[in-house]
């Protein structure tokens, strides 16, 4: 018998100040999980050592520039992101599945999720996006830095990509300043847009280059590469020997302070940013000064979680990609509708039994085709729904146990129907902090589904949006 029970509680935050980051070693994870998209095309990412111009990037200075400081300390700010790097935390599937339900806090929220190197390092650069379309209201208390790109304990230099209710930016941050802060920022305007942008799969795309350009007086440039010249334009320069003195450090990631919203449950910028792609790609570090380039692979680098949640940014329905360990990461704000479920292990489909929209019908694989009972939308109470959002992904009698089946069912509201994606290609239930997986790891038309152990290896507990 199936009986409507009352939502579970589910606690993914606390109260006040909330600090979310904490280091844990990456697996290597080559494609992105829940959504198939490709990394940004190489000619999009331009060769560290093309030509440095001399021309300087157009920008402000001053009070204009530090209006984009974030509302805690350069101090604390400091201290926090680098401790969340240099720890280590036990994961299970329950605590990092993506949460598509917020328990309300007090305070600012600060949250980030991102890249951080392994050892000191000397030069970083990445190409990462702009969604200009994103405008936070004169009146909003947030502030997003995504991406923000910071190489190594001993830099002067943080790039950031910025939203807020100044209007969207890219600045540099002073860490070598005696107060640390935003030094410099250029407006995202269509100036910018024509000369430090490329487009890719329709999202505009700047490049960034940060690099250690005299290590006896510890002097850091920041350049943003000109795609109409082919050369990289110079954008801030600091310097400061004291700053040698400190080890590790350092992050491409991204970083969100945010307020709640009692009307939305979340904080108050996922609303404003619905939609948004925030993404980081071609990651280079430069291993020694002056030194050769080498990707941010997972010899170099480590991400800060290595199963992130929604809550983990405060928005129930953020999800995580990670394309290409660890060069390649992706957070998009928002649901995924009308697409088929695709097995890695199988090739084959997420379905519904002979299209019978009816409680109990079994969920199965079987051979694509596009069909109404393999059209999913993961809508944003975590729900995977068919049949226009009238049917249920379900696991049977509210099981929590491996080798429970899965069916159909009338769409309720208990936690037994809410799936979230991690960035390991799993769909992990909510209510059981169990993985999506097919009976037996079978590939033929009419196996069963069932909830199983997380296992990252078992390819029949892998699915992408086709």
């Amino acid at each position: 018998m199936h009986l409507q029970l009352p939502r579970r509680a589910i606690v993914s935050v606390g109260a006040c100040c909330l600090l979310l980051g904490l280091a844990v070693p990456s697996a290597a994870t080559t494609a992105a999980a829940g959504v198939a998209v490709k990394p940004a095309p190489v000619s999009a990412i331009p060769r560290p050592n093309a030509p440095h111009s001399g021309k300087m990037v157009p920008g402000v200075t001053g009070a204009a520039a530090r209006r984009a400081d974030p509302p805690i300390s350069a101090a604390k700010r400091w201290a926090e992101l680098n401790a969340a790097s240099h720890r280590a935390a036990r994961h299970h599937a329950v605590r990092n599945a993506p949460q598509p339900s917020l328990t309300p806090w007090s305070g600012q929220f600060h949250g980030y999720w991102g890249t951080d190197p392994a050892q000191t390092i000397y030069g970083a650069q990445a190409t990462q996006g702009l969604n200009p379309s994103t405008v936070l209201p004169s009146s909003s208390p947030e502030i997003i830095y995504s991406p923000t790109l910071d190489p190594s304990g001993i830099t002067c230099i943080e790039m950031s990509t910025i939203y807020f209710k100044g209007g969207d930016q890219v600045g540099a941050w002073d860490w070598c300043a005696s107060s640390p802060g935003f030094k410099k920022i250029s407006a995202v305007n269509s100036s910018f847009l024509a000369t430090y942008t490329t487009a890719v799969g329709g999202q505009p795309f700047y490049s960034v280059q940060d690099v250690q350009t005299d290590p006896t007086t510890n002097s850091w440039t920041s350049y943003l590469y000109n795609y109409t010249t082919g050369a990289w334009d110079t954008f801030f320069t600091s310097a400061n020997t004291s700053k040698l003195s400190n080890s590790g450090g350092g992050w491409d990631m991204s970083e969100v302070y945010t307020t709640y919203n009692s009307s939305t449950g979340e904080g108050q910028y996922c609303t404003q940013t619905y939609g948004a792609n925030l993404e980081s790609t071609g990651l280079e570090y430069q291993l020694s000064p002056g030194g050769s380039w080498v990707s941010a692979t997972p010899a170099y680098s480590n991400m800060n979680l290595a199963y992130p949640r929604g809550s983990d940014l405060g928005c129930a329905n953020s999800t995580f990609w990670l394309p290409t360990a660890n060069t390649v990461w992706r957070v998009t704000n928002g649901t995924h509708g009308a697409a088929e479920l695709a097995g890695t292990g199988s090739s084959k489909c997420v379905d519904t039994n002979g299209q019978v929209f009816a409680n109990g019908t079994q969920e199965q694989i079987y051979t694509c085709h596009n069909g109404t009972g393999q059209t999913w939308t993961w809508n944003a109470s975590g729900e995977l729904t068919v049949d226009g959002g009238a049917f249920c992904l379900d696991a049977v009698n509210y099981g929590t146990t491996p080798g429970t089946r899965i069916q159909l069912w009338k769409c309720n509201g208990t936690t037994n129907q809410e799936w979230s994606f991690s960035i390991k290609h799993t769909i992990v239930g909510i209510g059981s902090g169990l993985c999506l997986g097919v009976v037996g790891g079978g590939t033929t038309n009419g196996t069963p589904l069932e909830l199983e152990t997380c296992n990252d290896a078992l390819t029949s507990q892998q699915w992408t949006w086709s």
